[in-house]
């Protein structure tokens, strides 16, 4: 072979291994827009900047994201990192699209920086697969100015949401108690539930745990707070607050930069307190609350898993989350908040105010991960209906709950046996 014939093969060598070098991360996430550009914006001036490491983020609305997933997966054209609510997680992974992070090594020095009451949500058994994200929590939000004109004080505990409840529907007030996201009165269930020191499924996996008496402890409270106390079961929050319909409710973090927003004039006339609390024996107060979960996952397919994990770290820093939560405040007051205990110290929140931002993400616990768990929520739902809807027993209700929840659990660890097997 003569030397312009070497010459020509070692640049096409050259050329191929200098694209496969440069080779781009491809990140799936929903946010977009104004906070996409941020997003963007943050990772080349500074993960780029500092890694070398190019990046590709493609916006993919979130009521999509897992279908799409799926299909890219199987056809092979998947994105090396995706966003996914905490919910969705842990059947994705243990079907193998998504890597558990627990691989590598410095895996615990990102954990001991967040609540582990957040992780069981994303793990199973020993996989991890995923970081959190953003977060949503439960909060308790009031006018100030009327309870001041009725002589009443914020509530602390459930015994005070009842009691509250019925001092303002004499004054044809209302009271609403809601939780956003898949599952709206299994949101509304857990905490009741969690501060009972009980879960919803049993320790294993393997069945329901509504039967308990914790749980049918919880439940009964859940439904006579619509059935005994008449919370309310919808509000058009925004209007209600601001007109003093509805001048208590129980809502999730993101709507105190809704309620800045949409009425200003409001300014000095409410506050927030903690989520509401059941009494311990001993005296103490439990306010555990839940709500929703943003994810980071590596898909297991990338071919760039080790540049993958740079980027997961860094989205999961206190230096990107601190950015991206003031720079997001700054362009149109949306005060979001991620999961890290470091980040939250710096969260663009009223100072006076941000104590109670870290005990809420502090005390927030989601729903544990069971096979099956998911697509069974749906019966604490027809239980729901039941009582407060038709007038049925509570314990009843909650009792055939369990035994379809059990069942459901049992069908889908047949169907994933063979997943579960190779974890």
């Amino acid at each position: 072979m003569n030397s312009k014939k070497l010459i020509l093969v070692f640049l096409v060598l050259l050329c191929v291994a200098s694209i496969a070098f440069t080779k781009e991360l491809v990140v799936w996430t929903w946010y977009g827009a104004e906070l996409g550009q941020v997003l963007q914006e943050l990772v080349k001036t500074d993960f780029t900047a500092k890694t070398g490491i190019e990046v590709d983020i493609q916006v993919v609305p979130i009521d999509d994201i897992m279908n799409k997933l799926l299909l890219s997966f199987i056809g092979g054209d998947a994105p090396d990192i995706v966003e996914l609510y905490s919910n969705q997680v842990v059947e994705l992974g243990i079907r193998g699209a998504l890597l558990n992070l627990s691989e590598f090594d410095d895996i615990k020095s990102i954990t001991d920086d967040l609540n582990p009451m957040l992780l069981p949500a994303i793990q199973y058994k020993s996989a991890l697969f995923a970081l959190p994200g953003e977060i949503n929590w439960e909060w308790t939000y009031y006018r100030t100015d009327i309870f001041n004109e009725m002589g009443l004080e914020p509530p602390q505990t459930w015994d005070d949401i009842r009691e509250l409840s019925i001092k303002l529907k004499a004054r044809n007030m209302d009271t609403y108690y809601f939780y956003q996201g898949d599952g709206v009165n299994v949101g509304k269930l857990l905490p009741l539930v969690f501060q009972r020191g009980a879960d919803i499924f049993n320790a294993e996996g393997t069945a329901s745990n509504l039967d308990s008496p914790e749980a049918i402890a919880a439940f009964k409270e859940l439904t006579a707070l619509h059935t005994d106390y008449h919370l309310v079961l919808e509000d058009p929050v925004f209007g209600t607050f601001a007109g003093g319909q509805t001048p208590l409710q129980i809502l999730q973090n993101w709507y105190y930069a809704g309620l800045e927003m949409t009425n200003p004039q409001l300014s000095g006339k409410w506050d927030i307190v903690l989520f509401p609390g059941t009494k311990q024996a001993d005296g103490s107060l439990n306010r555990t609350n839940t709500g929703k979960m943003l994810t980071w996952s590596i898909v297991s397919s990338s071919n760039n898993k080790d540049d993958a994990w740079e980027l997961m770290k860094w989205l999961g820093s206190t230096e990107f989350t601190t950015e991206f939560m003031q720079t997001s405040n700054r362009i149109h007051g949306n005060r979001i908040f991620f999961s890290n205990k470091s980040s939250i110290e710096y969260a663009p929140f009223p100072e006076e105010k941000l104590h109670l931002a870290k005990e809420a993400l502090a005390t927030c616990r989601m729903q544990t991960a069971v096979i099956g768990g998911h697509v069974a929520n749906r019966y604490i739902d027809f239980a729901f209906n039941k009582v407060v809807i038709q007038g049925d027993n509570p314990e009843a209700a909650i009792r055939q709950a369990a035994k379809e929840t059990t069942d459901e659990i049992q069908r889908k660890l047949k169907e994933f046996d063979r997943y579960i097997k190779t974890l």
